[in-house]
């Protein structure tokens, strides 16, 4: 069982003992992420992602921070998304001092040199080119871009070549003083120890953080509006990479249960609907599969896939038939399998410290409530398949659909007719 502690700076510190667990793993949660940034500095947030493994002032260069995780056997990472970025850390139980005060250092003390910072500018750029030389990954930022319009969260999370190459030194220092705060910050620790030794630590290195300026960690709500729903982008490759999205339920929807158990039918693993209908008797794709996307207010349910030119209109048509047999042919033994699915794939991740520690503080940062797993368990139970198909009929309606393309388009009627529309965006 978790335990919560509030330091007097408003700092958030989850703890849960795993005695039986030799490792130990920090997640550091800041409450910020690319929908917050204006559009001028459009990826400061992963830019400072970036720069905090740089170096600080007793740890100078990135290889004296690595070295200092790896070294004793450990994996360090950090990841930036649209409402949160993380730092974390894995290491052994005996370790955790020494990584607790790595990370701590990254967090309070990085130097943001400016011969760094030009380095890691370009590092970006790079990481940016690569995306756009990814016509899967593309795909998915394109559909963002008509799911979102005109809104932070149709932005690329890592920004563009102009806005990273913008972005000054003082844009990322103030940014970060006005989001990196105690007060939006949530520090989740799992694994060997015990809850007083954690909490005496983290106090020791984090109790004396204060705020350095008034908090702006305000963020643009999100209000649908109509716009083109179909994006393609030319390409001359072997294959089309296509996205059929729709908007879909929030973070703090309770039928969010329902449309995780519903997206495992759909597109969650080699028995689910659209693996065994698209790829094993229709043979049309490789892989193929269905994600939901959970944000403060607004969401999205999407099918990807990646099919020969000659299959794409025939792969589009048979997903969206697929959605819509999901309104009306529901199984009592399709929901059973979804929850055990579910259920079973969570006891799997929550065996690891560093999935127990991300489940606390990843929930802690994004709504300050956090469900234990048998309190999940009892919400999967709840579902009942009227719930499923009364969700499905809710969302599931063509006129909503959105669709990316990236690959060798050559007749763009056909996806106007099935979409029912004739705006379009040629990226």
């Amino acid at each position: 069982m978790y335990r919560k502690t509030i330091l007097p700076n408003g700092l958030r510190l989850l703890t849960q003992e795993m005695p039986r667990t030799k490792s130990v793993s920090i997640c550091i949660f800041a409450g910020t992420g690319s929908r917050y940034e204006p559009e001028r500095i459009g990826g400061v947030s992963h830019f400072i992602e970036h720069l905090l493994f740089r170096g600080t002032e007793r740890r100078p260069a990135s290889r004296d921070i690595s070295e200092a995780i790896e070294g004793v056997g450990g994996i360090l990472n950090g990841g930036t998304d649209r409402e949160a970025t993380v730092y974390w850390a894995k290491a052994a139980s005996s370790h955790f001092m020494s990584t607790l005060d790595t990370l701590c250092d990254m967090m309070l003390n990085s130097r943001f040199d400016p011969a760094d910072l030009e380095k890691e500018r370009q590092v970006i750029v790079e990481e940016i080119h690569m995306t756009e030389d990814q016509p899967d990954q593309k795909a998915c930022q394109l559909i963002d871009t008509i799911l979102w319009p005109g809104h932070p969260l149709g932005r690329d999370i890592a920004g563009t070549e102009a806005t990273v190459n913008a972005t000054t030194r003082d844009d990322i220092l103030n940014y970060m003083a006005e989001h990196y705060r105690p007060d939006n910050i949530v520090i989740s620790v799992a694994g060997g120890l015990s809850h007083e030794s954690i909490i005496e630590a983290v106090s020791g290195q984090l109790g004396g953080w204060s705020a350095r300026r008034q908090s702006s960690n305000r963020m643009e709500p999100f209000r649908s509006q109509q716009g083109p729903r179909i994006v393609i982008e030319p390409r001359a490759i072997e294959q089309d990479h296509f996205l059929l999205a729709m908007p879909a339920l929030s973070l703090t929807d309770s039928r969010r249960y329902t449309e995780s158990l519903l997206n495992v039918i759909l597109g969650e693993g080699m028995s689910s609907r659209l693996f065994t209908e698209i790829r094993d008797r229709l043979g049309l794709a490789y892989a193929i599969q269905s994600y939901t996307d959970f944000l403060l207010d607004t969401g999205s349910l999407t099918v990807a896939a990646s099919v020969d030119p000659d299959n794409l209109l025939q792969a589009v048509t048979a997903v969206m038939a697929e959605l819509e047999l999901l309104k009306s042919t529901l199984t009592p033994h399709e929901l059973v399998k979804a929850k055990e699915l579910s259920k079973g794939r969570m006891a799997l991740r929550l065996e690891d410290s560093r999935h127990v520690a991300s489940w606390n503080g990843g929930q802690e940062i994004m709504t300050g409530e956090v469900l234990t797993p048998d309190e999940v368990i009892s919400r999967i139970e709840a579902v009942t398949l009227d719930d499923l198909k009364s969700l499905a009929s809710e969302l599931i309606q063509v006129e909503k659909f959105r669709l990316s393309i990236v690959g060798p388009v050559t007749d763009e009627k056909p996806f106007h007719d099935l979409l029912q529309t004739t705006a379009i965006i040629r990226a």
